[in-house]
């Protein structure tokens, strides 16, 4: 019998099927990078506001003031004294036991309850309340700096920057033109407070480059050769062979960009636009870039942040456009309690390949839940759940995922921080596959430490290293079973 040649064939992945859990990845990291840019903003907005609390000179004082006991006489005018300067040294308790008391009393000034009830209702988180109270106060008084300020303030904590700095504005020329000017400490927190407003109404963003290496670019099984048909002679005539895993180093970058264009009250226009991607030395074919923009309305109040709009996201592998999407995009974010904080997001895309992919041409509609728990100011806990709906021209193609994931947020050390992370995610495709000869199901599991060192920082860019796992395990073990590990270290700037 003649020998046969051994007929060899490879089978480019990248070219007859899409890998899931590509798209999946630019998803973990597009919303990390929001997420971390969000709550940068926060940590410096913490950083400006500087209130002070102003002490005033008098006599008769009828509270415990800076450890010294002082007597209360039970008439109209040292209790309303009292309650005063409970208000200004931001006595809660005492607030709320001397406006019972002076409401008792015949005579007493409907402002100063207004002023009292406003107080006790900012301190207890009740915005709104507080902002009628103040509101109030200003419709008898107009000239009530003290009122207008505390006014100012609510509205700032309450997302209403463009009320705020209209009154902060006031408040600050009223004082410029007039001989009774304001002491310093509060001259000093107002400046404070307009210079936050002004961070919240810039352009806001983010940047980072650094070093890769993959040791696993093109997630291969890295498996060898399989013989699939024999001949008489047991000589191999047909061998199923796939590309071995490739390693690679390269620059890893990431970019974001975002406004808010205030209208009035809470409501506003949100615009954001973002790219990542990586680019590695001698295997340009594994280069990719992520490139999306969002348009859309924004509602952001104290305890409350929402927003939808449409999207639209570019992707390019090997310098080659592979696909487009457009979509409709929704988060919001509420803060259930002092520590506590939920966030929902939900996107609904249309995803159209280039024609050498276009069989994975579908709709994709994704839900991502996490429940945040701040242990300490330094240390943040997290939990959630995705479940993502992927539609293809091919039924044995669409795949609904569940997942679930976990981390931890911390300082070590004043200037390093650290996060883990991790995420399970199970995969079940939609039909029985004839080149697969199996309906495709997959388990993803993917874990990551990130150490950021603003302690060491060069030029202001922020040295951070990064480690990620990812390994899969697919019923399709010979083309999609893979693992492979990630080293990033980069230099990030917030602005």
């Amino acid at each position: 019998m003649l020998n046969a040649p051994i007929i060899r064939f490879t089978i480019l992945l990248n070219c007859l099927f899409f890998y899931p859990s590509l798209a999946l990845a630019d998803e973990d990291t597009g919303r990390r990078l929001w997420h971390n840019v969000q709550r940068n903003l926060q940590e410096q907005e913490k950083e400006i506001i500087t209130d002070e609390t102003v002490n005033e000179n008098t006599d008769h004082l009828s509270i415990v003031l800076n450890g010294q006991t002082f007597s209360v006489e039970n008439n109209v005018n040292e209790v309303g004294q009292a309650l005063y300067l409970s208000i200004n040294h931001q006595q809660v308790k005492d607030v709320e036991r001397f406006l019972l008391m002076y409401q008792k009393l015949p005579g007493h000034d409907m402002q100063l309850v207004h002023f009292a009830q406003a107080n006790l209702a900012r301190s207890q988180g009740n915005l709104v309340a507080a902002e009628q109270h103040y509101q109030a106060i200003l419709h008898q008084q107009p000239d009530f700096t003290r009122a207008k300020l505390e006014l100012a303030r609510v509205y700032y904590e309450n997302q209403k920057n463009k009320e705020a700095g209209l009154l902060f504005n006031e408040i600050s020329a009223a004082n410029h033109d007039n001989e009774n000017k304001l002491p310093p400490a509060v001259i000093k927190n107002i400046t404070s407070y307009q210079d936050a407003i002004e961070l919240r109404n810039a352009w806001r963003g983010s940047f980072a480059v650094g070093y890769i290496f993959n040791d696993n670019t093109n997630m291969s099984p890295n498996k060898p050769p399989v013989c699939q048909k024999y001949a008489e002679n047991g000589s191999c005539i047909a061998e199923r062979e796939l590309p071995l895993a490739k390693k690679a180093n390269g620059i890893s970058y990431d970019a974001t960009l975002r406004k808010i264009y205030q209208l009035s009250g809470h409501h506003g226009i949100s615009l954001r636009s973002m790219t990542y991607g990586e680019s590695y030395r001698h295997h340009s074919e594994e280069n990719e870039n992520t490139t999306s923009a969002y348009l859309g309305y924004n509602y952001k109040a104290q305890k409350n942040d929402f927003l939808i709009g449409p999207i639209i996201e570019f992707n390019h592998v090997g310098n080659h456009s592979r696909y487009r999407t457009t979509g409709v995009k929704t988060e919001w974010m509420n803060i259930l309690s002092k520590n506590l904080a939920l966030n929902l997001e939900g996107e609904y895309k249309q995803f159209r390949y280039h024609k050498l992919y276009n069989h994975n041409d579908g709709n994709m509609t994704s839900v991502y839940a996490t429940l945040s728990y701040y242990l300490t100011d330094q240390t943040i806990t997290f939990t959630g759940g995705d479940w993502v709906n992927k539609t293809s021209v091919e039924k044995a193609d669409d795949y609904q995922q569940k997942g679930i994931r976990a981390g931890i947020s911390t300082q070590l050390y004043p200037g390093i921080n650290a996060v883990v992370f991790t995420a399970l995610r199970q995969r079940q495709f939609g039909d029985y596959s004839m080149p697969l000869s199996a309906r495709r199901k997959d388990n993803e599991q993917l874990y990551s430490a990130i150490l950021s060192m603003p302690k060491f920082d060069v030029f202001g860019l922020t040295p951070v290293i990064t480690y990620r796992y990812r390994k899969n395990n697919s019923n399709v073990d010979w083309l999609y079973s893979y693992s492979k590990n990630e080293v990033l270290i980069k230099f990030e700037k917030y602005f």
